[in-house]
């Protein structure tokens, strides 16, 4: 049997909160904040959508840590990687958090 640490929600999730989800992942902080305050139906917002909001603002907050040089590079790639994880989940329409930035809640 299959262990699931991550969330899936109910199929099929909102299109244009799957939308919003990857906009957030692929738009850094712009991303994160149309699609927190766009995401708002009704009063209220899903927690797909504030999951991948908080998880995408952790990661563009992760792309500033990159100043010392080499290793910066490398740090770089490694946050992108997990960038186009994030993507791919948020199209899958699961709520999965990558590698050790989706256990960082800033969004509550």
């Amino acid at each position: 049997m299959e262990n699931n640490t991550y969330t899936t929600y109910p199929s099929p999730v909102n299109p244009l909160d799957k939308f919003l989800g990857i906009f957030a992942s692929l738009g850094g902080f712009l991303g994160v904040i149309t699609a927190y305050f766009g995401g708002d139906v009704n009063g209220e917002r899903s927690e797909y959508l504030r999951f991948y909001c908080n998880q995408s603002l952790v990661i563009s907050l992760a792309y500033l840590l990159a100043i010392v040089p080499f290793v910066g590079w490398l740090w770089d790639l490694f946050v992108f990687v997990c960038q186009i994880i994030a993507i791919i989940n948020a199209c899958k329409g699961e709520a999965k958090p990558v590698l050790f930035f989706g256990t960082i809640r800033l969004i509550r």
